[in-house]
Parts: C-alpha cells; structure tokens; sequence
C-alpha cells in the first residue's frame, strides 16, 4: 500500500472507529490566527511591568465581545464587560499599577485598565481627561469574586489580580441600528456620569440605552430581548499582546490563541438534539457570562503530523457533555519543551510562563464541587498543586540525573531519574538560574509570585533545554499516577511561552543596552486507551519509540 492509500486508511479507520467528525464541526486552534475566541495567555503589571493588548474585527460586520480579565491562582474574574466593535475596527488597551479613580469617584491603586480608544464598551470606560484634553478611560481591576463570601482560600487583596490570563469571546455579529451605533461616525465624548434618559443622543449611548433603564423605568430594548439586532457569529478577530517595561527598555509581545467553531450559532433552539434548550450567548454586561464552557460545540479537534499521517485531524473520542471540555482538549498536550539560557556574561535571565487557560473549569470547588474533575487532580483550596516531571538539559546533551538545589523542586523519587515539580496556579511562571521561593522573592523578569525556581546555574548548566511532563507523576510516597484522559489525549491543557532577558554592560554610562526575546513553548500530544466512555480501543497516534 503506498504513502497516500495508508493515510487514508488510516483516517478512515479512524472516522469509523472514533466517531470522528469534520473540524468544521469542532472547536479547533486556528493556525492561521482568527477565530471567534481569542485566548492572551498572560498579562502582569508587576516589576515595573505594563500589559498592552489589541483586538482586530476584520470583517464586513460589527461584533459583540466579551472581555474578560481572570487573576492568575484560580482564574476568579477581575474584570469583564461588553466591546462592540465596527467593521474593521481595532480596540487597544493597556494594564498598569496605577492610582486611578474610577465612573464613581471611588479612588483606588490596582492594576488598572487604561482605554484610549472610540470604540464602545458597556459600561463606557472612555470618560476621563488627563488635563490635556486627552479623553481616556480608567478602570481598576476587583477583587469582589474571591474576597468576602466568595473566598477560595487564597489571598485576598488585589495584589492578586497583579498577574494572569484574558479572553475575548464573540457573542454574535451585530445589525441593523445596534451595528450603525457601534460604527465611528463621530468623535464619543460622552457625559462624566451617564443618564439613561438621553441614550440615545450619541452612538455609544444606545448601546448604553439598551443595557439601561430609563428615569420612567422603561428598560432599553436588550434589557428585554438581548438578541435583537444579533445573528450568528462570524470569527474573524484576532489580537496581539506584550509586556513592556520602560525603565528596562524591554519589550515582549506575542499573538494570543484564535479559537473557530467556538460555537456554531448564536443559540441553540428547543429542537436541538444536544442541549434542547434555549441557549443565548449576548449576556448583560456584569454577568460572569458567556464564558469559555458557553460554547454549543461539544466536539473539539486537533490536528498534528505523524510518521504514518503527515497532517491528520483528530477529534476527541465521543461528544463531551460541557462546551469548555472541547476548548480543553484542543490545548491538551503531554509534554512541553523550550529553552533556557541563563548566561552570565550578558547577565542572561530566562522565565518560562504555563497557562492552563481552562483549569478552574476542573478545580474550582464552587464550580466542580468537592472533588476535581479529570485531568486535573487537585481541588483549589488556596493552591491546587499539579505534580509534574521535569527533564533538564545544557546544549551539550548533558542531561541532569541528580537533585538540584532549591525549596521548590525535590529530589527525584527512588529508582526514578526524572525531577519532580509543583505547578500550583492557574498561571505559573518557571524562573531559571535560582533558588528562591517566588511567594516570598518574586521572579526577576515577571515579577511573579506564582511559580517554581531551577537552580540551573548549580548543576553547571548555564544554557540548554529542558522537558516538562504533564501525564505521568509520581506522589510524595513514590507512588507512579496517570492523570486520567481528556477525549482520549492524556496530559494538561496548556499554553504559554518562554521570555529571555540580556544586559550589555560594555556601552557606557547611562545606555540603556537590554535585549530581550519571547518564544512559545513546544509540545507533544499522546492518546490513551480508552475515550471518554470508558470503552479500550487502539491508539490512532503515539510517538516514535525510535530505532
């Protein structure tokens, strides 16, 4: 049988085996970066840091967005609200520490969004002047969802929103008179405090009307149907981000993820045969919805290159009963691998970021209950540790078989070669070349608190590279686990990516000479033998045992 007739065979035998559908039909990771969701694996405004970020519509048609801000331990909400983009439109924005007061004049130091851009969000955040005649909006980040009677068990304070992920999801493509408001006819300068009385007087002020009651307690119109003037969605977004720190002259930026087939239609109707219900995702600004698990896309898709399949799209194994198990699965991988370089010649620094952008969908016991829901392992209580293993490499194939220094990593169980971790956060940062414990030191670079410390530098690895494993691990009492499968691929969703920082100290006083760089990680993905139902098949894909 040559080449061609066996990839096809394969994906047949597949298709027939699995219940595998077409990625049209499944949530998938758009190569090609525009999608109906957009996933910015990180921010942080610590260290002197800022975040900047951008979303672009590039279609024909306006859209509804959902903008959501989640701190980095268990991904409780800091901050959300309603974007409505014009066609062609791009929104910018950035987050800083800063002392801002906000629509109440209530002041406050938090991280802070800072919006100097025409496009509309409900609630408007573009309403204050800066005393240049520069109108700009501010809005700090809350600490509401995991403080008071909403406490998980971490920290309280709003130091904690200092550092994490984002998302923006698409709630529908706008028309008629809601889509003629969001477009950028006229400069907005709308009134310091917002009467809904004369909504509509300007564009964004009917988006604002809508959401609103009149002063004659008439609701505006998506108070009372928030579909009109929405139909399905249409993708197309896609954004950027970065880390900028001015004193440090040092920039690191990178393209967030693009989601497709997120879902397939702005609702499901009572006919559906999956969810049977009526399904709307245009939410009112304040509510924790539409979130990652709104999605009406029960099936996700992924797609990889093997020796016997050059480019195959592999679905999960049996449709999932929550949407954010198909997001979850295309971020699903074994194995994460990227460099280090901790040179210190050039005062070389390198930290790694590892995001799982869907973990407290699994952990977070006012979501899942008492118990985590596989792959994960551990419930949130303040922490919720995955144990992972750890394969540390210089450039000259030398590969650590020892215990490094340091209170995070430990020692290799007995008869194991491998180093053990703890990834404790729903954003971790892995900071190289160092001992200490990030919850009292924070990271170099980052400014995190949430992470491990490699001491690299004491094992005479100075640079190289190193392998993190997500399936199997070994607990305190040497016992060999396998976290359970997701659709049939084992491992952890996650993302994320590796920053390096450098300093040239031979240029002379008072230049500024720091370099830096942003790479994302690698990854494998394996298949376990059996799907989500429990039933044992033959794995369609593994990794070359080698010659």
């Amino acid at each position: 049988m040559n080449r061609k007739n066996l990839t096809a065979a394969v994906l047949a035998g597949l298709a027939g085996a699995a219940g595998i559908v077409g990625s049209a039909q499944a949530v998938n990771i758009n190569p090609d970066g525009l999608g109906q969701v957009l996933v910015y694996p990180y921010y942080t405004v610590n260290n002197g840091n800022m975040t900047f970020f951008s979303v672009v519509n590039t279609t024909d048609w306006a859209k509804a967005v959902k903008v959501r801000f989640l701190e980095g331990m268990n991904s409780r909400e800091v901050l959300d609200f309603n974007l409505y983009m014009s066609h062609h439109d791009v929104w910018v924005a950035s987050i800083k520490w800063e002392t801002s007061e906000n629509s109440l004049g209530v002041s406050s130091t938090a991280p802070t969004l800072t919006v100097r851009d025409n496009t509309c969000t409900v609630p408007y955040i573009r309403n204050f002047t800066d005393g240049s005649g520069v109108i700009h909006g501010k809005q700090p980040f809350l600490n509401f969802a995991y403080s008071g009677a909403n406490t998980d068990g971490g920290p309280t304070t709003i130091d904690r929103a200092a550092e994490g992920h984002f998302e923006m999801l698409e709630m529908g493509t706008m028309v008629g008179s809601s889509a003629l408001a969001a477009t950028h006819t006229t400069a907005r300068v709308p009134p310091i405090t917002f009467n809904p009385a004369n909504s509509a007087t300007g564009p964004c002020e009917q988006l604002i009307g809508a959401w609103s009651t009149s002063g004659g307690g008439i609701p505006g119109y998506w108070l009372v149907n928030p579909l009109r003037d929405l139909v399905t969605h249409t993708g197309g977004l896609f954004g950027s981000a970065g880390v900028i720190n001015v004193p440090k002259a040092s920039l690191y930026s990178y393209d967030p993820h693009a989601l497709n087939d997120w879902t397939r239609s702005l609702w499901t109707d009572g006919d559906d045969p999956i969810l049977g219900q009526l399904f709307p995702i245009h939410r009112i600004p304040g509510s924790t919805e539409p979130s990652l698990n709104s999605g009406d896309q029960l099936v996700g898709t992924i797609f990889l290159s093997t020796p016997v399949a050059p480019a195959i799209a592999l679905s999960n194994l049996g449709a999932f009963t929550r949407g954010v198990d198909a997001v979850s699965y295309t971020f699903m991988r074994d194995q994460l691998m990227n460099e280090y370089t901790t040179q210190a010649s050039v005062l070389g620094a390198t930290e790694w970021v590892i995001t799982f952008p869907t973990k407290n969908f699994y952990v977070d016991p006012v979501i899942v209950g008492a118990v985590a829901i596989p792959p994960f392992t551990k419930i949130f209580t303040g922490t919720a540790c995955e144990i992972v293993e750890l394969e540390i490499w210089d450039r000259e194939e030398q590969q650590e078989q020892g215990t490094p220094s340091g209170p995070i990593v430990s020692p290799p169980p007995p008869g194991d070669e491998e180093l053990t971790a703890e990834l404790c956060y729903e954003t971790n940062v892995v900071q190289f070349n160092s001992s200490d414990d990030l919850s009292v030191t924070p990271s170099g670079i980052l400014g995190s608190s949430n992470g491990i410390s490699i001491d690299n530098g004491a094992l005479g690895f100075n640079s190289g590279w190193m392998r993190i494993g997500m399936h199997r691990f070994t607990d305190a009492l040497g016992v060999v686990n396998f976290r359970g499968p997701l659709g049939g691929l084992v491992g952890l969703p996650v993302t994320g990516f590796s920053v390096s920082e450098f300093t040239n100290g031979s240029l002379g006083a008072g230049v500024v000479a720091t370099y830096g760089g942003l790479w994302e990680h690698k990854y494998t993905r394996q298949c376990s033998l059996e799907n989500t139902a429990g039933i044992v098949f033959g794995c369609p894909f593994t990794r070359p045992a080698g010659p």
